[in-house]
C-alpha cells in the first residue's frame, strides 16, 4: 500500500512539479546557499590582496605639485623683489632594491592567505552538504511516516466498519465498538499531526534550495535507499581530506611566516628612483620655470630601538606556539569524531535490520489476530494490541533508516566530505 502510494505521489510530481534525488538536492542547494557564495567572494577577496601585494616589486611612479602666493612683499636684494607665485610639478619613479625581502614575505603570506580562504570554501561545502542530506532526509522520514499514518488509518477504517456491522446485528457489546472508534480518532490525530510534520520539513527542504515554497517537490529517494558505506578510513586520510585541519596547519605556516615579516622591518631598506620636476626655483625673482631632474639612493637601517622587534618576535612565536596546540588539538578531535562515527553508523545499521525483521513479525501478527477476530477467536482488545505493534514497528523502521542515513552523512562529512 506505501509503496503503491509513494508511486502515484512521483507519477503526479513529474507532471505537475519537480522530482529530486539527494543528489540533485545537494547541487542545487549549493548553487543557491548564500554561505557559499560568501566563501567565494573571501577567495576573491583574498585572490586580489595577493595580486596588489605582488605590485610591490616593480617600480612605482607617482606625479604631483605645490603651489604658493607669497602675500607681502619680500625684498631678496637691494632693489630686487621675489615673485609672489611659487609652483612645481613633480614625477618621481622609484624601485625598491631591498626592503629586508618584506615584499617576497608578505606575498608568501598572501599566497597562504589565499589557500586559507579556498580551504574555508571547502569547509563551508561541506557543512552545507551535510545540511543539505540531514534535511533531505528528514523530509523522506516525515514523507514515510506520514503513509505510514494515511495506512494505519485506512487500517482501523476497515476495522470499524467490520466492528460497527457486528454490532449493528448484536454480535458484539458496545464496549468493543468505542473502543475502535477511539483508536479511529487516534489514528486520524496521529494523521494529522504527520501531515503537519511533513509539510513543515518539505517547506525547510524548499526554502534551503530556493525553490518557492508553492511549486510542487517530490522526492525520488525514499529513506529505506541503500547507500554504498565507504571503508573505515585511517586517521592520515581523514587528516589529509579535513578542509579545517589543513586550514589549521595553514595557519601555523602563516604564523610562522608573519614572524618572518616583522623580521624584516629591522632589516636595511635601500630604494633608487629618478624625480623630473617643473617650475619656479625656491627662490624665485625672475619667474621663470625650469625642469629639473634628480637621481637619487635612499637606504635606512634601524639602529636602536629598546628591543622592539624582541619583543614582537616573541609575541608572534607564542602565536606560533598557540598554533601547534591548535593542530594537536584538532588530530584528537578528528580521531574521536571518527572512531564514533564509524561505532553509530555499523550500529544504526543494526539497529535498521532489527527494525525490519520486527516489522515482519508485526505484519504478519497483525493479519493473523484480525483474521482470528473476524471468526470470533480473539478480542478485539487483541487486534488493538496487534495495530499499535504494527504502528510502533512501521515508525521504527523510519526512525532507524533516518539514523543511518544521517550517521552516515555524518561519516562522510567526517571523512572530508564526497
Amino acid at each position: 500500500m506505501l509503496l503503491i502510494i509513494g508511486v502515484l505521489l512521483v507519477l503526479a510530481g513529474a507532471v505537475t512539479g519537480q522530482t529530486l534525488t539527494v543528489e540533485q538536492y545537494r547541487a542545487k542547494v549549493l548553487e543557491y546557499n548564500q554561505d557559499i557564495k560568501q566563501a567565494k567572494e573571501a577567495v576573491n577577496a583574498a585572490m586580489f590582496a595577493l595580486k596588489g601585494i605582488k605590485t610591490g616589486f616593480f617600480p612605482k611612479l607617482q606625479v604631483g605639485g605645490n603651489y604658493s602666493y607669497q602675500i607681502e612683499d619680500v625684498e631678496f636684494m637691494q632693489g630686487v623683489n621675489m615673485k609672489h607665485d611659487n609652483y612645481t610639478a613633480e614625477a618621481t619613479l622609484s624601485q625598491n632594491v631591498y626592503a629586508g625581502s618584506a615584499v617576497r614575505k608578505q606575498k608568501d603570506a598572501a599566497v597562504l592567505q589565499e589557500a586559507i580562504a579556498r580551504l574555508g570554501e571547502d569547509l563551508t561545502t561541506d557543512n552545507i552538504v551535510y545540511a543539505a542530506d540531514v534535511n533531505y532526509w528528514t523530509v523522506a522520514a516525515n514523507e514515510s511516516q506520514f503513509y505510514i499514518a494515511q495506512e494505519f488509518v485506512l487500517i482501523v477504517n476497515e476495522l470499524d466498519g467490520i466492528v460497527q456491522k457486528r454490532f449493528d446485528e448484536g454480535a458484539i457489546s458496545k464496549t468493543d465498538l468505542l473502543m475502535v472508534k477511539t483508536r479511529l480518532k487516534e489514528a486520524e490525530l496521529q494523521l494529522s499531526t504527520a501531515t503537519m510534520n511533513y509539510r513543515m520539513a518539505m517547506q525547510s527542504l524548499k526554502i534551503m534550495m530556493g525553490t518557492p515554497l508553492e511549486e510542487n517537490v517530490v522526492l525520488v529517494d525514499s529513506i529505506q535507499k541503500p547507500v554504498i558505506v565507504p571503508a573505515l578510513q585511517p586517521l592520515d586520510v581523514a587528516l589529509q581530506r579535513r578542509a579545517d585541519y589543513q586550514i589549521a596547519t595553514q595557519n601555523l605556516t602563516l604564523a610562522q611566516q608573519q614572524t618572518k615579516i616583522i623580521r624584516s622591518k629591522y632589516l636595511p631598506q635601500f630604494a633608487v628612483g629618478l624625480k623630473e620636476s617643473w617650475g619656479t626655483p625656491l627662490i624665485n625673482v625672475d619667474g621663470k620655470e625650469k625642469f629639473a631632474t634628480t637621481a637619487f639612493a635612499k637606504l635606512s637601517m634601524p639602529v636602536f630601538n629598546w628591543g622592539e622587534k624582541r619583543q614582537y618576535v616573541r609575541q608572534n612565536k607564542a602565536m606560533e606556539t598557540s598554533k601547534e596546540l591548535e593542530i594537536s588539538k584538532m588530530q584528537d578531535q578528528v580521531k574521536q569524531e571518527l572512531a564514533n562515527a564509524w561505532v553509530k553508523l555499523n550500529e544504526t545499521w543494526k539497529r535498521v535490520e532489527i527494525a525490519n525483521s520486527t516489522l515482519e513479525i508485526a505484519k504478519e501478527n497483525l493479519k493473523l489476530n484480525t483474521f482470528s477476530y473476524n471468526e470470533g477467536k480473539l478480542p478485539i482488545l487483541d487486534v488493538l494490541s496487534s495495530q499499535a505493534t504494527w504502528l510502533q514497528a512501521y515508525t521504527s523502521v523510519v526512525a532507524a533508516n533516518y539514523q543511518y542515513k544521517v550517521a552516515y552523512a555524518e561519516y562522510v562529512k567526517i571523512l572530508g566530505g564526497y
